[in-house]
């Protein structure tokens, strides 16, 4: 009977850290601040997927550029006055890769004398290939792009 009140006492007067697994290899600490607002991996098209962040990221830019700027030339516009505009598109690039036209913001003159811009724009947009999608610890993630767009006619 003494053992027992001997060995009671002896787990009563122990500390409850005896009995957790350790600190050391049991858990996995986690960083629980996330900025939302920056990708860790931007989003890419074929052609720039092996270069660095930086590079990767100007790449993208220049690729996107260069197809708005085909797309368009191979219109014959006829306007009344010439047009020096900035018409601003609001592109979102979903988790698998795809560009979503959510807005395009233009001035009324070039509404006026570019009735056909938007049309365009989409069907250029509907072309664009499935690229890369960002990345955000490793999982790809829904991205949102403010694409200016210079027009300037004679």
């Amino acid at each position: 009977m003494n053992i027992r009140y001997a060995v009671f006492l002896l787990l009563l007067t122990t500390s409850c850290d005896f009995f957790l697994p350790s600190k050391k290899g049991g858990f996995r600490a986690f960083d629980t601040i996330v900025d939302f607002t920056k990708v860790d991996v931007s989003p890419a098209f074929n052609r720039c997927r092996s270069l660095s962040e930086e590079e990767k990221s100007k790449c993208f830019r220049e690729e996107i550029h260069e197809r708005f700027a085909k797309s368009l030339q191979e219109y014959s516009f006829v306007i009344q006055e010439g047009i020096e505009e900035e018409v601003l598109i609001d592109l979102l690039i979903n988790a698998e890769g795809k560009f979503i036209l959510k807005n395009i913001t233009a001035s009324k003159d070039v509404n006026q004398q570019l009735p056909e811009l938007d049309s365009i724009l989409k069907s250029t947009i509907e072309k664009l290939p499935q690229i890369q999608p960002a990345t955000k610890r490793g999982i790809p993630v829904v991205t949102q792009y403010h694409l200016p767009l210079k027009i300037q006619t004679e």
